[in-house]
């Protein structure tokens, strides 16, 4: 490209094209008069007015004639401003067109490293997407984990447990202890909920249950174990369905063997033949004891219950009345307990066993085999039980004795029923049958009892 060369003609100074004819004199005045102005101007701080230079020119204060001297001086040409913009808008362009061209060789190897660059940055999104999912499962199956760990080991079994915790015993061997116990389900759960919470276990006596989640027996065991629990005795059990009361309490079996087998100084225990058990002396009543206290301390209260009862009602004297000691009036009363429920009916089956006794007849009481049967004493859980315990005639029953009490209590006794049988209804009855209605009825005869029987206690007499 050839150069080429810009002319800039300034218009206040350049000849008129229509005035091309005037004199050279005139140049030269105009000439002449500009460069006044000017010099004029740059002495004055004026502007001078180019399109008029006959006139004045125009006067600006100092500081702004200043500043535009400033700007006139710093004023880049047009050429330059022109030059620029070319370079800049171009550029790109011309790197282009003087771009050295590439052979096919370097295209392919260019391509080759874009695909090897491009399969790296594959792995590495492979590798994180992988690596994500990984952590999303072993999230899932710890909060599965969690979440089996921490439920309860048992819903259904609310019963309180007594659960022991030994004096400078480690949250290890803590968790260790409840999982053996049936409270919680693992371990390693119940230790990093402990350290998590900061839950400091306190030592000695919990009242635990099976139903309670990992959560709460953990902050159950914070707590102290000063405080009360209830335990509910009811009437009509024997030693061995007292065992279960006390299980369901919290005691171990170790402790219930114990307490049973331990030595109680009452008065009331001192009628007992030698040899004989607690059966019938535990009485049945609500006890509420601290978490920390030992089964021999609930039944010593147990006994002691008894024998105040025994004192207000004069039960003593009232069985010696009727030619019984203690011990023979408890275990008749244990019979009683188990036929019927109200103070009434009560006084007179007692009656009508006292009557069979006074004859020497078989008390003929239904809950006496049951109760042989239920401790295994027999193999039969009917009449023909062969026991020492079982009241009703059979041939096969052969230990048995008419005429006799058991040799002990068949069960625990409350107070209705001790005084019920103490102080017996004034009756001629011989026999007597619960009927499928609830009601009992007494009778005279053998005739007139298995007339009752077959009329009203068809279900419950397995007729």
């Amino acid at each position: 490209m050839a150069p080429f060369k810009v002319k800039i003609v300034r218009p206040d100074i350049a000849p008129n094209r229509a005035k091309s004819s005037a004199s050279s004199e005139s140049k030269a005045e105009l000439s002449t008069q500009y460069r006044v102005h000017k010099a004029t101007s740059k002495e004055s701080g004026a502007i001078p007015d180019i399109n008029s230079p006959t006139k004045k020119p125009v006067t600006l204060p100092k500081n702004q004639a200043k500043a535009y001297s400033k700007i006139v001086k710093n004023r880049r040409p047009s050429i330059e401003i022109a030059k620029s913009f070319v370079e800049l808008n171009l550029k790109t362009v011309i790197d282009v067109e003087n771009a050295p061209k590439l052979t096919k060789k370097e295209i392919r190897q260019m391509r080759k490293q874009e695909k090897k660059e491009n399969r790296r940055r594959f792995r590495k999104l492979k590798i994180f997407m992988s690596f994500m999912l990984l952590l999303l499962i072993a999230v899932g199956i710890a909060g599965l984990w969690w979440q089996t760990s921490t439920r309860p080991v048992n819903p259904e079994d609310t019963g309180s447990y007594r659960f022991e915790v030994a004096r400078g015993a480690t949250s290890t061997q803590v968790a260790d202890a409840l999982v053996n116990g049936g409270f919680i389900k693992n371990s390693l759960a119940f230790r990093i909920y402990a350290r998590w919470s900061g839950n400091i276990i306190q030592a000695g006596t919990h009242m635990l249950s099976p139903s309670y989640t990992l959560q709460e027996i953990s902050e159950k065991l914070t707590m102290s174990s000063t405080e009360e629990i209830s335990i509910q005795i009811p009437p009509g059990l024997d030693l061995g369905q007292l065992r279960d009361v006390f299980r369901r309490a919290g005691f171990s079996n170790a402790e219930i063997d114990r307490a049973l087998n331990a030595d109680y100084d009452n008065e009331i225990l001192r009628g007992r033949p030698e040899g004989a058990t607690l059966e019938g002396y535990v009485f049945p009543e609500t006890y509420r004891i601290f978490a920390g206290d030992n089964l021999e301390a609930l039944i010593q209260r147990s006994l002691d219950e008894l024998e105040r009862v025994v004192e207000e009602n004069d039960l003593k004297q009232r069985f010696a009345y009727i030619g019984m000691t203690f011990h023979e009036g408890l275990t008749l009363a244990s019979i009683v307990t188990l036929e019927v429920r109200s103070s009434e009916e009560q006084q007179k089956v007692a009656s009508v066993f006292l009557n069979k006794l006074s004859i020497g007849d078989w008390l003929g009481a239904d809950p006496t085999f049951r109760y042989a049967f239920r401790n295994g004493l027999c193999d039969v859980n009917g009449p023909s039980c062969n026991s020492v315990f079982n009241t009703r005639f059979n041939v096969n029953n052969t230990l048995g004795r008419p005429g006799v009490l058991p040799p002990s209590p068949i069960a625990n006794v409350g107070a209705q029923a001790l005084i019920a049988t103490a102080n017996p209804a004034a009756t001629d009855y011989f026999f007597f049958v619960s009927g499928d209605d609830g009601i009992t009825r007494f009778s005279r005869t053998v005739e007139e009892h298995e007339r009752l029987v077959v009329t009203y206690c068809r279900e419950l007499c397995l007729l």
